[in-house]
């Protein structure tokens, strides 16, 4: 190859990838996947709806004790952090589907947005996660504003840890 050819293969190159370091991963870390779920009230949501928020995507069950003592947690994360860009997003992986987490709702307050889970969405986070990790609840996925995965974490978090965790990203 001869050095004008060297050259321009080298222009290419850095042309192609001067652009790109704005929207290159963290360091470590990888892009959050879409997905296309519905929520309690019947309507889609995906992840990719809340691009420019920073997301707490927490995936939970109404049985599950440690999920359940989070929710006040992500109640008050949402109320505090709304405004400064912060969405909770909670993923129901209860077999009972809608009928268990209204009934669960209908005693326990919860002001944030709750979608029905399904297998696909929850393998994919589930791969997330190290291995010797996996197949516990909750887990939780810190989502910065660019979809890339900051944090996660699996069972039960003091409130604390995920505002240590969404300094610098809000």
């Amino acid at each position: 190859m001869t050095a004008a050819a060297l050259v321009g293969v080298a222009m290419l190159y850095f042309a192609g990838t001067a652009g790109a370091q704005k929207a290159a991963a963290p360091e470590g870390k990888i892009k959050a996947a879409d997905f296309a779920l519905t929520d309690i009230e019947g309507k889609p949501v995906k992840l990719s709806d809340y691009k420019g928020k920073v997301v707490i995507l927490d995936f939970w069950a109404t049985w599950c004790p440690p999920c359940v003592k989070e929710i006040p947690h992500f109640n008050e994360l949402s109320k505090k952090y709304a405004s400064k860009g912060l969405v909770v997003l909670g993923v129901s992986v209860d077999q009972g589907g809608l009928p268990a987490v209204k009934k669960f709702m209908a005693k326990t307050p919860v002001n944030y947005r709750i979608a029905l889970g399904e297998d696909k969405t929850y393998g994919v986070y589930q791969n997330y996660l190290p291995q010797q990790e996996r197949g516990g609840i909750p887990f939780t996925f810190i989502v910065d504003k660019e979809g890339f995965i900051r944090e996660h974490y699996v069972g039960y978090r003091d409130i604390e840890v995920f505002e240590a965790a969404l300094k610098g990203l809000l």
